[in-house]
């Protein structure tokens, strides 16, 4: 949907904002590949576990971009609570790091955190990445990116998800919309701001596991072909 902060059935949710960490009674685990932009030997990928309950949550993330032998990590733990009905606060701990090969050469902390209310079918979201602004040991800083986001639900057929985010001094905007078809197939559709952008993709439920993809084009580099499985149990 490319929009998603205050969206909790966002496939890894949990790692844009910790308080999407609460949610329903389930067990989930997934996984997510691309090749961005189709550059010959770039790739990404995620791995993601959670358990979540009406009052408390946590997820499990590890992510990975590949450019040859040139390897970045972000390995994420979060843990949400419910101080009361519809209201959801997270915190999420990082690990960054960089390296060449199977060595990992640097590493730095980053904290996230995040609160999600919800009021009927309307959320509103806020979140913070990277807080304490971590350092690279060359003295590069990674950014804070801040995020405040809204969903709405006006039927069980339609979702519609709105971000707002600032990541050091550049600004954004995105857009999202899922139509549910029939309860196993959605069909998603977003766009963003800055640089102009725009997104489509799929989820097809089989009992618990669901199959996501989503296409991304940029006006600039080449498509995004994005393909992920989840598995939950209730």
């Amino acid at each position: 949907m490319l929009a998603g902060t205050a969206f909790l059935d966002q496939p890894h949710s949990a790692l844009l904002n910790p308080a999407l960490s609460v949610g329903p009674d389930r067990v989930s685990a997934g996984v997510a590949y691309t090749r961005p932009y189709g550059l010959p030997g770039l790739a990404w990928s995620r791995v993601l576990v959670g358990w979540s309950s009406a009052r408390v949550g946590a997820a499990l993330g590890l992510s990975s971009l590949a450019l040859g032998s040139y390897r970045e990590h972000d390995a994420c733990v979060t843990l949400g609570v419910s101080p009361r009905p519809g209201v959801s606060l997270g915190l999420g701990l990082r690990a960054l790091g960089m390296g060449v090969g199977q060595v990992t050469n640097e590493l730095a902390p980053a904290l996230d955190a995040g609160a999600c209310w919800r009021l009927g079918r309307v959320s509103i979201a806020a979140a913070g990445l990277r807080l304490n602004s971590p350092r690279w040991r060359d003295g590069a800083e990674l950014p804070v990116r801040l995020v405040l986001a809204g969903s709405w639900c006006p039927v069980d057929e339609l979702a519609l998800a709105l971000d707002l985010d600032r990541e050091g001094s550049d600004e954004d905007a995105a857009f999202g919309a899922e139509f549910r078809l029939v309860p196993q197939l959605g069909l998603r559709i977003g766009v963003r701001a800055a640089p102009l952008r725009f997104g489509a993709g799929l989820g097809a439920a089989l009992g618990p596991l669901e199959l996501d993809y989503a296409y991304q084009f940029h006006p600039v580099l080449k498509d995004s072909h994005i393909f992920g499985l989840r598995v939950a149990w209730h």
